[in-house]
């Protein structure tokens, strides 16, 4: 065993910090265009022809 200090790994440079940081907002939009597009909690996609003062009665 040695008692010399253990080097220190090299620090993560702000490339890296950015990459991260980007994949985390591509997974978070990824997810949120999921949620809308299945139909989320009250279906905001597809309104009901009840609420469409321009709708065709027929």
């Amino acid at each position: 065993m040695s008692n010399e200090p253990r080097p220190r790994p090299p620090a993560r440079d702000r490339g890296h910090r950015a990459t991260v940081l980007a994949a985390l907002l591509l997974a978070a939009s990824a997810a949120t265009l999921a949620y809308v597009l299945l139909g989320g909690p009250d279906n905001p996609v597809e309104l009901p022809a009840e609420d469409h003062p321009n709708a065709v009665r027929g």
